[in-house]
């Protein structure tokens, strides 16, 4: 038997396992399929769309931060507080 002390949690001898274990070997990059030709490019109308769907976004967020400014916070709702027990009225 040895005289190191095992771990008592399973996730600690899992965790100690991992970090013994040997890295993967690296791969060399030259013999990596090339993704790029895969990823799509967005249309003019995307863009376009895009573009007016941010645009509208700042107005509202705009106008929200204005009137935040005039009002100020929203007030919180005022609840009822239920008793708990007698002991509580």
């Amino acid at each position: 038997m040895s005289t190191k002390k095992l771990p008592a949690d399973t996730r600690m001898a899992e965790r100690a396992k991992r970090r013994n274990a040997a890295a993967p070997p690296a791969e060399d990059p030259a013999s990596l399929a090339d993704l790029a030709a895969n990823v799509a490019t967005p249309t003019e109308e995307e863009l376009e769309k895009l573009r007016a769907d941010l645009a509208a976004e700042g107005e509202v967020r705009d106008r929200r931060i204005e009137r935040f400014v005039r009002e100020g916070p929203l007030k919180p709702i005022p609840r009822a507080v239920v008793p708990v027990s007698e002991n509580d009225l």
